[in-house]
């Protein structure tokens, strides 16, 4: 609850400044869930994808499909 409590307001602060924010190490759906419905909306993390080369990033991207819990249109 305490990692939760400062989490959000990190989050809440850097919004308030209008600053982006991206969550690192995200590892899970779950993670990326909690995230997402305290105001996060990008993050990277192995979750996500494992570290990759630059030459390797075009092709993930082609055959990446976002987690359906993930969609921002979810939360």
């Amino acid at each position: 609850p305490d990692d939760r409590a400062i989490v959000k307001g990190v989050i809440s602060l850097a919004l308030s400044f209008s600053l982006d924010v991206v969550a690192e190490g995200v590892e899970t759906t779950e993670q990326g869930d909690l995230l997402l419905d305290m105001g996060c909306d990008m993050a990277q993390g192995y979750g996500i994808a494992r570290p990759m080369s630059e030459a390797d990033l075009p092709a993930w991207a082609q055959q990446w499909e976002q987690a359906s819990p993930w969609c921002a249109s979810n939360h």
